[in-house]
């Protein structure tokens, strides 16, 4: 299990997720628009990190003292006890490495056992493989899929529709004795 902390992004940490905004790959995947100039996206980062929204918890993936991603519990819903799960890897040479599963895995267990959620979700374009797995890997369960619903890539896309049930994840983390 690879050695790494979830924690708040931070005003230092703009230079690297600028980075992150020239890989038309991982923007491509992680739903980020192309060819934004430098001003805009540092001014999308800065609001995030000074200001960000009530409903949403982003938490900054690090290795060894380097920021390598970030996941979210957004859409935070108190009173349904529910929110939605996202994660994006920006340094590629960190993908397919377990850093995805290790960090999902944390924050599954602070939107669960921290925020007290029931319910966690997650959406997915039929052609990103990666993020499928990942998710399946994780525990969730597709529940649904709203046909040729948004375009990704250039085409209409069906959205794969995910959840987990706080027993699923407890039963997961008591089954295989690691959170």
């Amino acid at each position: 299990m690879p050695d790494l902390i979830l924690r708040p992004l931070v005003l230092a940490d703009i230079s690297t997720i600028m980075a992150w905004t020239q890989d038309e790959e991982f923007c491509l995947a992680s739903g980020w628009p192309l060819h934004q100039p430098p001003e805009r996206w540092e001014e999308i980062f800065l609001r995030m990190i000074n200001n960000p929204p009530v409903n949403l918890v982003r938490l900054g993936i690090e290795t060894h003292g380097q920021l390598i991603g970030y996941t979210d519990l957004g859409e935070i819903n108190p009173l349904e006890a529910r929110a939605s799960f996202a994660i994006a890897i920006g340094d590629r040479g960190y993908w397919g490495r377990g850093y995805g599963f290790t960090a999902g895995r944390q924050m599954l267990r602070y939107g669960f056992e921290e925020q007290g959620l029931e319910r966690i979700t997650a959406e997915v374009h039929a052609s990103n493989t990666r993020p499928i797995r990942l998710l399946e890997r994780l525990g969730f369960l597709r529940e649904g899929v709203l046909r040729q619903h948004e375009t990704y890539r250039g085409e209409k896309q069906d959205l794969y529709l995910y959840g987990m049930l706080k027993e699923e994840f407890k039963a997961l983390v008591d089954l295989t004795g690691s959170g």
